[in-house]
């Protein structure tokens, strides 16, 4: 074997030990369903089955209706907390909207950051 090739074997050597050496230290975190949202009040949502009008007899007009899409036509109706999806006219899904944390520093302006 010439040098060029010993180098170049060992330059490839190289590159895939490093490579194989990052991605097995990558740091997997796995958060159970039950714990992503433990701190947060419980609030009331809309339950599978439920028709809109149900929907809006017992939590108002939405923020947003947005109109249906595809085969089934699924649409969705946005609440401050929540969002309802319905096939035609019925609930088949409802998620709790994002609300992200306020930053500390932006929580408490009169406090001073060091």
């Amino acid at each position: 074997m010439t040098p060029r090739k010993l180098l170049n074997l060992f330059f490839v050597c190289v590159v895939g030990f490093t490579i194989c050496i990052q991605t097995s230290l990558a740091e997997d975190i796995r958060i159970p369903v039950g714990e992503q949202a433990k701190n947060q009040i419980p609030v009331d949502m809309p339950t599978k089955g439920m028709s809109k009008e149900r929907v809006k007899a017992l939590f108002g007009e939405p923020l947003e209706e947005i109109p249906a899409k595809g085969q089934p036509p699924i649409s969705r109706w946005k609440y401050q907390e929540f969002t309802v999806y319905f096939d035609s006219n019925t609930v088949i899904h409802c998620v709790r909207n994002f609300q992200p944390k306020a930053n500390p520093s932006e929580a408490n302006p009169t406090k001073e950051n060091p």
